[in-house]
């Protein structure tokens, strides 16, 4: 009978080898987890996304039911150049205060109030009580979904801003995009497909045909104001048309 002598060498992985495998791993592990981010951030950005279309089609469809009326507080004055309101920016438009987001939600949820904003007292804004939007409720203001302050946040925690055409001309222009230093492109047409048109008070500025528009701030939930729509942290901001 043959006997094969034991080699201790071959008996398991050296410590080398072990040290190689547990390179190669971290290697692997190093380009996968930026993959997943990116895709995590793409998922979260598709669905903001679809809320920018819902929260846009909600009002145009809210405006056709009520004769030309948006959802928002009896007599809301305009806060843009463009006659138009802009609701959830971070500070005050040219011509007064920007209201929250929430005025818009809690009317089209046809809720009477919530975390103390009481728009629609009495359904005084929504009298037939309709439920244009299926808004998730959250129970925290850094989550995705309508806040326990009504305000309606993307899945980066950003408020929607949502600007309406308060002038009745179907045409939207937004307290931020509307700024010719942000959509401007030097031709007729502007970033995002904006169109440049020249406003009643003279200026230039950049406008989307419709009744609502709606963005957000994005992954890194800062914007660049005074920057081109597509520079700085105004870049990866989430276009809702």
């Amino acid at each position: 009978m043959k006997i094969t002598k034991h080699n201790p060498r071959n008996a398991g992985l050296t410590l080398i080898e072990m040290l190689t495998v547990v390179a190669i791993i971290a290697i692997l592990v190093g380009i996968l987890v930026p993959v997943l981010a990116k895709q995590k951030i793409n998922a979260k950005a598709k669905l903001a996304r679809i809320d920018c279309s819902s929260i846009a089609q909600s009002i145009t469809q809210y405006n056709m039911d009520n004769i030309g009326r948006f959802p928002m507080a009896r007599g809301q004055a305009a806060n843009t150049d463009g006659g138009d309101v802009t609701f959830s920016m971070h500070d005050n438009g040219p011509t007064g205060a920007v209201p929250h987001n929430s005025d818009l939600m809690i009317i089209l949820s046809a809720m009477e109030g919530l975390g103390g904003n009481t728009v629609n007292a009495g359904h005084s804004r929504n009298a037939k009580k309709f439920n244009y939007l299926q808004a998730k409720m959250a129970d925290s203001v850094e989550k995705k979904g309508m806040g326990p302050d009504g305000v309606y946040r993307d899945p980066f925690g950003n408020p929607y801003v949502v600007t309406v055409d308060k002038n009745g001309d179907d045409k939207c222009y937004d307290f931020f995009y509307g700024t010719e230093e942000v959509s401007g492109m030097g031709g007729e047409i502007g970033h995002n497909g904006l169109m440049k048109e020249k406003l009643s008070n003279g200026t230039i500025g950049y406008v989307l045909a419709g009744k609502a528009m709606v963005w957000s701030s994005g992954p890194d939930r800062s914007l660049s104001p005074g920057t081109g729509a597509k520079k700085d942290a105004n870049y990866d901001n989430i276009i809702g048309w």
